[in-house]
């Protein structure tokens, strides 16, 4: 089974072994499989940042616009997917039903919040926000949740 890093302390399973550090320091994420409840080995999984997303953020960034990323990944993938975007700032090891919370707090510094998701566990922070974005590929009940829903544009 493969299962997180969260699943391993759960079930106080250890693992001691600096290559998982170094591949988060490098936006990876790191799942792992057990077998029969023994660890069998890990994979490291990563994040591909596509050009537009850079070139969006740097379009951001021109009109004013501060850009935070919410996100349930460890604090290293989201420093370095944060660095690699050139975003202002981002929440990492957000759970789920944190994420709404994480907006109201935006939202009562004075900010306006658009916010992007496309999973279920983003549906209460899109409904929170000022301008909910779904990604059109995302699950229907974030599309019901946008105010606003992209279409996923084959590559």
């Amino acid at each position: 089974m493969v299962v997180s890093p969260g699943y391993l302390r759960e079930k106080n399973i250890t693992i001691e072994d600096a290559r998982i550090d170094e591949f988060h320091s490098q936006g990876k994420t790191v799942v792992f499989l057990l077998i029969n409840d023994e660890l069998k080995g890990a994979i490291a999984l990563a994040d591909i940042i596509r050009e537009e997303s850079k070139q969006a953020i740097s379009k951001f960034k021109e009109l004013g616009i501060k850009t935070i990323m919410l996100t349930g990944d460890n604090q290293k993938v989201a420093k370095w997917v944060a660095e690699e975007l050139g975003l202002d700032d981002y929440f990492a090891e957000v759970l789920p039903h944190q994420k709404s919370e994480k907006v109201k707090e935006i939202q009562s510094k004075g900010y306006v919040v658009a916010m992007t998701g496309d999973g279920v566990n983003d549906a209460p922070a899109l409904a929170q926000a000022n301008v909910g974005i779904a990604i059109g590929a995302g699950t229907d009940v974030a599309v019901e949740a946008a105010d606003i829903v992209l279409p996923k544009l084959s590559d």
